[in-house]
């Protein structure tokens, strides 16, 4: 929509420089939000050209000024936004108030705001708690107290809630102005003519699903006693083109829907209605439903209004018919036929059933839907109609009847809501509402738009002229000096719509003249002298059948076609004729006025006036009625075209805004002194500007905004009046700064008094309370140091005596293991030696006995008896054989019995010596694992020391944090001490110097308590070191001894296995075997001790002899490789006891490691804390001069100790890293 030059308020005013610093809150244009918040980044000068604003998105943008007037609207102060008058806000412009507008709707949910005289009502599209706005209680209340009657103008566009809006003024009404006994009455009446009138004058379009298609006056009247007595109802400009044509997604009037939703209905069920789509009338726009809305049941309250305004049933069944009628007229279709047109055949069952329902004659019918009757210089000829005429024919013919049915229906809605048998107070107490559609400009505009807006035109002037009259009769009262008043004056384009020669006048002369068209009537506003200067009328650059009217809102271009036809609403008088002699008798009664107007009288022609003339003649009374009223306006706003409850699109209301005439208020406003307020409301509030005058805003509240004006703003922008102070745009604002600097300056001066009182009071109470706390915390300390050390004392003497025992009882254990291991051991060797000598004296006696038998043999052969006579060699050699045999058996014998005791023996000595071995480790391995376990328990009692000196270490840590808390708070208050003057300075420095001191001490504490937790640690770590050796070096000692005994026991072994294969291998011990047996048996060799070998004959021992010396040999070999094996187990088990044991340890140091490492780690912060804040009061106190240069050297010495004491930790940490990782 293009606008006008006035279309933006506010532009006119200038404002001084100073209102235009760095940081002041403005407004910038923006493409979605027509208007967005910002603040100057620089201050605007006389020189400036470019400002830079920081939007409230944190966008910069640059802003050029081309003159003063072009500087950036300024916001108003946060105590004006969302009150609820717009001429209370201090800058009155287009941003100002669609921001406040904007706050009230969405933050406060409120949907009335004041503009003056002007109601602003925007649609929620949701149910409020509050339906009566402040306009229409205060229209009752001035109809009691000033006896004149009152008029509501209801205004705004479609979807705006106009239709609404008027209900509520209607139900309020009735609600207090209503029968008070609560019986039925004529207010019932007055709120049924509401859904009549919306069934047969409401229509879903694509901005409303309720719009209402026709404006009313409904006139209220009031008796002496101020309660309803009747009411009346004027209508406007039906939009009869809606019931034969419908946009897409827009629906024709609501009844016809109605009944064909409820056809099964009992008024309904004889006239075989079928649902909407069958209707061409009603299928137009695609849209028979819509969404949330029952027709059905909106047909029922509709009957039942009818029947509460005196409609019977028969009467309501006449109704329908009528509008069943219009709905078969409308399927009516044609087809051509040469010429001419005929009614197509397809539709011969909707002419029966219409002709039967009006009750004419159907061959007159269809004749005059197809032909038309001229009449010329007394002749008569018929010509046949094109189907496109006789459609247009036939759609004029439906809109009359639906035209003076409407009429029909306000006649008899205005006959029942009069209330027979009482007066009124002259005929002249009421209350009129008038709900009339708005200023309307789409992309195509037509005759109903045209009316729309010069209706519009009426109603503004008015307006105008009511707000510039009220404003004058103002400052009357007041008693201030004339004021001149500029407004916009529409009357030039009223003349151009209503005059002579007008554009009105022009269109009806195109109706009366017999050719009359469009074009002609364009021709003729071009070829017109008067209209052609009038700058209100424009026609485009390039020739079209357009022109373009400038209104007070916008310009509007408009397209010609249809202006003469919608002008004329011209029906064949053929037809009227035909209906006229129905025997319908309400069809009749209906076109009883249109039949009038046909009629001719002797000599002369009737003359029917237009549709432009007749609106023009109504609006002209109307006027005459609103002058006589006291008006109160109610502008409807519409919020968004999506319908969301609570949504507000800025772009749609501004341009709202700017055609329903609000900003025009404001800038009439404005002209003026805009702002006004009670001398006792100004002195209230802005008594802290004139300080001098102490009570005098109580007592004498005027001089005292005299006073405070003459001193705060410039003359001529503010006036005193009678009862109260007005001031031009901006001056408020100017006021609500300076109010705001001077409370921002007394309260920092307030604010600098009470915490200096607060700071000292709150000083002097810590110190009380930390030489308290400091005095117990001491004694605690003390007595839980003295406590430890009593402790500590006892500990050790307990871990004295403890070790004591433990070392004893392990020696006197060691000594017994070692003198029964002793005793064994020589029991052993005793028994072996025994053994040796036994089997030594056993050999000597079978040798003794051997060579006593060899000696024997050879001394009897020389002595022998005398040579006999020689024998058989056979003989002597089988008897010889025979007695070795004999001996070689009984020595086998006693060498088996021998063998066996040895086998026995050493078979005993087998079983007994693993047993022994095994029970001797056992032994060791108890003795070791008391021995760990006596360590394993010092080192546990070690760790809970170690765990005590850790929490002491903590509390000592905590008194820390709380000595560095009191620090910060130390630091802090003399902070705030310097602040407040400086001749303090000395005594706060000296206080600083103690605070350095205690800081300095804190320190050196600080340094003692970590060289004390650094010795602790190391000599934990010394303690826990030291018992592992011990017990590493305790577990070598028994694996050496044990490996000893086996290495011993396994000699002793060896030898007496060699022994064993000397004794049998040696020559006496050998038997002399026959010549075959040692020609096959090889010489046998066997590895002694040494690693010498030791040959045995095969004459020396027969294989049983050398099996046993292998089997010996396996013994040996299997107790090396059971030893090998018993190693190994031991290996492995002092691996397991080593790792369990390195992993306590190293589970204990990385618990350690890491509370060092984080109370090392909260000591830095600590640190670095302190020195921040040591820095910055350095920084602050070296601005001092000379005096504080001793104390900034003091503290640079007191911040090198510490970063000294920093090191030191930091060395201490990397200590304890290496030792953890060692």
């Amino acid at each position: 929509m293009e606008l006008n030059g006035n279309a933006t308020l506010g532009r006119s005013q200038v404002f001084p420089l100073e209102n235009y610093k760095k940081g002041a809150r403005v407004w910038h244009r923006h493409p979605e939000l027509v208007w967005i918040a910002g603040e100057l980044e620089h201050e605007v000068t006389f020189a400036t050209r470019i400002v830079r604003i920081r939007l409230e998105d944190d966008e910069i943008v640059e802003y050029t000024i081309s003159s003063p007037n072009q500087l950036p609207f300024l916001r108003n102060p946060s105590i004006l936004v969302g009150k609820d008058d717009l001429t209370s806000l201090s800058y009155l412009h287009e941003p100002a108030v669609l921001h406040n507008l904007q706050v009230r709707f969405i933050e406060r949910e409120a949907i009335y705001t004041y503009c003056g005289i002007v109601l602003v009502a925007i649609n929620p599209y949701a149910e409020c708690p509050h339906l009566y706005g402040e306009e229409v209680i205060q229209a009752f209340y001035d109809l009691v107290e000033f006896k004149k009657c009152q008029s509501i103008i209801v205004s705004g566009e479609s979807g705006a809630g106009k239709t609404v809006s008027a209900k509520f003024v209607m139900k309020y009404f009735a609600s207090i102005a209503g029968h008070r006994d609560g019986s039925a009455g004529v207010e019932d009446r007055v709120l049924a003519t509401n859904p009549i009138m919306e069934a047969i004058g409401n229509a879903k379009t694509i901005r409303n699903d309720n719009s209402s298609r026709f404006g009313k006056f409904i006139q209220i009247n009031f008796d002496e006693r101020f309660t309803i007595s009747g009411a009346e109802m004027k209508t406007y400009l039906l939009e009869k083109s809606r019931l034969v044509f419908q946009a897409p997604q827009e629906r024709n009037y609501h009844i016809f829907y109605q009944i064909c939703a409820a056809r099964d209905h009992q008024l309904l069920s004889d006239f075989s209605l079928g649902p909407p789509e069958a209707y061409w009338y009603t299928a137009q726009g695609g849209e028979s439903k819509i969404p949330g809305v029952d027709d059905r049941a909106d047909f029922l309250e509709t009957v039942k209004a009818l029947s509460l305004l005196g409609f019977d049933d028969v009467k309501q069944r006449e109704v329908f018919r009528i509008l069943k009628g219009i709905l078969l007229l409308g399927n009516v279709d044609f087809r051509s036929q040469g010429d001419r047109s005929s009614i197509s055949p397809m539709n011969d069952m909707e002419i029966e059933q219409l002709c039967d329902d009006y009750k004419i004659d159907e061959q007159e019918l269809r004749l005059w839907l197809t032909v038309r009757e001229i009449r010329a210089a007394g002749e008569t000829v018929r010509k046949g109609l094109e189907p496109r005429e006789a459609i247009r024919s036939r759609d004029a013919l439906a809109k009359l009847l639906y035209a003076q049915l409407f009429s029909w229906f306000v006649d008899r809605i205005n006959d029942a809501l009069q209330e027979k048998g009482k007066k009124t107070l002259n005929r002249r107490s009421f209350i009129g509402v008038l709900d009339i559609y708005g200023f309307e400009t789409f992309e195509t505009n037509s005759f109903e738009q045209f009316c729309i807006n010069y209706a519009n035109e009426k109603l503004q002037q008015h307006f105008n002229q009511h707000v510039f009259k009220l404003e004058q009769e103002e400052y009357e009262r007041e008693e201030l000096s004339w004021v001149r008043i500029d407004f916009y004056d529409n009357q030039p384009t009223i003349d151009l719509i209503e005059g002579r020669p007008g554009l009105i006048d022009y269109l009806n002369e195109q109706c009366k003249v017999v050719n009359g068209s469009d074009s002609g009537w364009l021709n003729q506003m071009t070829t017109c002298t008067a209209l052609k200067k009038n700058t209100n009328l424009q026609m485009p650059r390039i020739k079209s059948a357009k022109f373009i009217v400038k209104h007070f809102a916008a310009d509007v271009t408009y397209t010609i076609d249809g202006f003469t036809e919608k002008n004329k609403d011209a029906v064949s008088k053929q037809l009227l004729e035909l209906f006229s002699l129905t025997k319908f008798s309400l069809l009749r009664e209906i076109l009883g006025s249109a039949v009038v107007f046909e009629e001719t009288l002797p000599g002369k022609m009737a003359v029917k006036k237009t549709v432009a003339g007749q609106f023009r003649d109504s609006l002209r009374d109307l006027m005459e009625v609103l002058c006589t009223t006291r008006p109160h306006y109610v502008r409807c706003i519409k919020p968004n075209d999506l319908k969301e409850r609570f949504y507000f699109e800025p772009k749609r209301t501004i341009q709202q805004l700017r055609a329903c005439g609000v900003l025009e208020t404001l800038r009439i406003s404005a002209e003026g002194f805009p702002t006004r307020w009670s001398y006792e409301e100004f002195s209230r509030r802005y008594r802290v500007l004139y300080p001098e005058g102490k009570a005098l805003w109580r007592d004498k509240p005027r001089m005292f905004a005299e006073k405070s004006c003459l001193k705060c703003l410039e003359e001529g922008k503010y006036a005193l009046g009678k009862s109260k102070i007005f001031f031009r745009t901006g001056q408020l604002a100017i006021m609500e700064r300076i109010r705001l600097e001077t409370l921002s300056a007394s309260a920092v001066r307030i604010q600098s008094t009470w915490r200096g009182f607060v700071a000292r009071r709150k000083y002097l109470l810590m110190r009380r309370s930390l030489l308290t706390i400091q005095a117990a915390c001491r004694a605690f300390l003390a007595v839980r140091r003295l406590h430890y050390l009593q402790m500590h004392r006892a500990a050790i003497t307990i871990q004295t005596a403890y070790r004591r025992y433990v070392c004893e009882s392990r020696y006197r254990k060691l000594r017994c293991s070692i003198v029964a291991l002793q005793a064994q051991y020589r029991a052993a060797k005793v028994r072996a030696y025994v053994e040796k000598l036994r089997y030594e004296k056993s050999a000597i006696v079978i040798q003794k006995y051997w060579r006593g038998y060899l000696q024997r043999r050879a001394g009897i052969q020389p002595f022998g008896r005398p040579e006999r006579e020689p024998k058989i060699p056979s003989q002597i050699e089988s008897r010889s054989v025979n007695h070795l045999q004999k001996l070689n058996s009984g020595l086998e014998n006693k060498i088996i019995d021998l063998q066996m005791k040895l086998d026995v023996v050493t078979a005993e000595r087998n079983r007994l010596s693993p047993l022994e071995s095994q029970l001797e480790k056992m032994r060791v391995e108890i003795a070791a694992l008391e021995a760990e376990r006596s360590e394993w328990k010092i080192a546990a009692r070690k760790v809970e020391e170690l765990g005590m000196e850790v929490e002491r270490l903590e509390t000592e840590c905590d008194v820390k944090e709380a000595q560095k808390g009191e620090l910060e708070t130390r630091i802090h208050e003399l902070n705030c001490r310097l602040d407040q003057n400086k001749a303090e300075s000395s005594s706060k420095i000296n206080a600083l110097m103690d605070e350095l001191s205690t800081t300095s001490q804190n320190a050196t504490t600080f340094e003692s308590d970590l060289k004390r937790m650094r010795t602790a640690l190391a000599a934990g770590w010394y303690h826990i070191l030291k018992s592992r050796r011990r017990i590493i070096f305790f577990k070598f000692l028994l694996e050496t001894e044990r490996r000893s005994i086996v290495e011993h026991e396994m000699g002793l072994m060896r030898e007496q296995l060699l022994q064993n294969a000397n004794l049998l291998a040696s020559p006496h011990f050998s038997r002399v075997g026959s010549m075959r047996s040692e020609q096959e048996r090889p010489p046998l060799s066997l590895l002694s001790a040494d690693g010498r070998s030791i040959s045995l004959s095969g004459g020396s021992a027969d294989f049983d002899e050398i099996a046993l010396i292998l089997r010996q040999q396996q013994m040996i070999n299997d107790l090396r490789i059971r030893s090998e094996q018993y190693q190994r187990e031991n290996e492995r088990l002092r691996n397991v006891i080593d790792a369990s044991s390195l992993i306590d340890s190293v589970e204990k140091r990385t618990s350690l490691r890491s509370f060092e490492t984080h109370k090392l780690q909260e000591l830095e912060a600590a640190y670095s804390r302190l020195k921040s804040e040591l820095e910055r009061l350095v920084a602050e106190k070296a601005d001092g001069g000379l005096e504080n240069m001793n104390v900034k050297l003091l503290i640079d010495r007191i911040m090198e100790d510490n970063d000294r004491h920093r090191e030191e930790s930091a060395e201490l940490r990397a200590m304890l890293s290496s030792r953890f990782e060692r």
